[in-house]
């Protein structure tokens, strides 16, 4: 997993967001909180109710505008709440759910109203999307606090997932969590309720630790897994292996699209660790974590990387035949593997 992508000046990443709402409460009064990662959202909003909501007040102090269960937005019906004081806690809170504001062109008396939130309220606009280039986006960042709400790096991750184990006294080693975060693709609801469902196993069956074995048992397959079993059979030359896995996958309805986009971006993973040579640097260009990172370029021993170049320029020419309707899509890929094999 290569590390995020630069993010607009000014804007925030989750952890620096959360750290912000631990530590500078009554800094906070224009909040937008943007991105596909709902828990990370969700995780910061409940941080924020816990920072200004008395005891009882909710339904007093605490406001949900959702334009996903059919209400309207407005920014009139915003101005109202936030005019009106905190009845039982330190500060109103209104979260503002899908309300497209950040992309949509705003009138003056809509930018003068995000400038002028009183100090006795929060207001926090949580979206999924936005347009950084939009005049409304940019008065969040000259008026508020914006934050991409993404879920954590690939190297932050398993010591995450080692902690949220260790709240219920089970231990996990790296491979173990390294495993679950492939099989949740970074997705952090998914991976919590993995976490859960593990847990539940484990202190079923009395289990201190939770292993691979564990993993394997409870968690949906590891494709990530499957693939680099994958391409250390071709890379020893064994196209039975390699071949025989991907009939594995096909026959657990693993969809072909995927494995395809898999094995490319594992072709193009090894042709980094080939580049880099050993794992810190490979760590400190894309931000993965030991484990993998070792892992591939331990792999990227076995081909050089005239092969790695050859098998990725190859992959693309195949999926272009394949889109073009010139080839099958399980031919083109064990033809990959096939070369991949090749000595």
């Amino acid at each position: 997993m290569a590390k995020a992508k630069t993010l607009p000046k000014g804007v925030l990443n989750s952890r620096q967001m959360l750290t912000k709402i631990n530590r500078e409460p009554e800094s906070l009064g224009l909040v937008l909180l943007y991105g596909s990662e709902s828990y990370m959202t969700d995780g910061a909003v409940s941080m924020l109710r816990k920072a200004y909501i008395g005891a009882g007040a909710e339904d007093m102090d605490f406001a949900v505008i959702d334009t996903r269960t059919g209400d309207k937005f407005d920014m009139g019906k915003l101005e109202e709440l936030i005019s009106m004081p905190p009845w039982m806690s330190s500060k109103r809170l209104i979260v503002v759910r899908q309300s497209g504001v950040p992309g949509r062109e705003l009138s003056d008396k809509e930018l003068d109203l995000l400038k002028n939130i009183p100090s006795s309220a929060v207001v926090v606009f949580c979206e999924e999307t936005v347009d950084s280039r939009k005049k409304a986006f940019k008065a969040f960042q000259q008026y508020g606090t914006v934050a991409a709400m993404s879920g954590f790096e690939e190297d932050e991750l398993t010591g995450w997932i080692s902690k949220r184990f260790a709240r219920d006294e089970l231990r996990i080693g790296l491979e173990a969590a390294d495993s679950m975060a492939s099989r949740c693709a970074g997705n952090m609801m998914e991976l919590v309720n993995e976490i859960n469902k593990v847990t539940l196993y484990c202190q079923g069956k009395g289990y201190t630790e939770v292993t691979p074995d564990i993993v394997e048992l409870c968690c949906p397959p590891d494709l990530s897994g499957k693939i680099f079993d994958i391409m250390d059979a071709c890379g020893s030359g064994n196209a039975a292996i390699a071949l025989g896995t991907l009939d594995k996958l096909i026959a657990n309805k693993e969809p072909l699209a995927r494995i395809r986009a898999s094995i490319v971006n594992h072709i193009k993973a090894l042709i980094m660790a080939k580049e880099a040579g050993n794992a810190g640097i490979l760590i400190n260009r894309t931000g993965m974590n030991d484990f993998r990172a070792r892992k591939l370029v331990g792999q990227a021993r076995n081909f050089n990387m005239k092969t790695l170049i050859g098998l990725y320029l190859a992959a693309s020419d195949s999926d272009s035949e394949f889109k073009h309707g010139l080839i099958d899509e399980r031919y083109s890929l064990e033809i990959i593997l096939v070369k991949a094999c090749s000595r």
